[in-house]
């Protein structure tokens, strides 16, 4: 089963902000002026940490066994697709966008999971 995980920050909350169109905007790597920026780095080092019994087959690529995801990484956003992920290995990542404040939205059903 693959799905998406999408992740960003407003600078402002509650503003009654369209989720779907920031998304496809991020999605698209356009910058949207409502939505803060994201350490890269850092997002990257803890992914690393919290993943690394994972094969890392290039800078965006990481598989166990028959689970995969990609990284989409820009200033603003962060969306990891996954590949046949379970449900603990995909919690971890929500886990870590959260430190960065970064709250889960979930573009099948239009929910972003404040």
């Amino acid at each position: 089963m693959a799905r998406d995980l999408s992740f960003w920050k407003y600078k402002e909350k509650n503003k009654g902000f369209e989720h779907s169109k920031i998304y496809e905007k991020l999605s698209n790597a356009e910058y949207v002026e409502e939505v803060a920026e994201i350490p890269v780095d850092l997002v990257k080092a803890e992914i690393e940490k919290v993943y690394n019994g994972w094969e890392k087959e290039d800078e965006n690529n990481y598989i166990l066994g028959s689970e995969a995801f990609e990284l989409m990484l820009t200033n603003q956003f962060a969306r990891i697709d996954c590949y046949g992920m379970t449900e603990q290995h995909m919690n971890q990542m929500i886990d870590v966008m959260d430190k960065f404040d970064c709250p889960l939205y979930d573009s099948a059903i239009d929910v972003r999971f404040e």
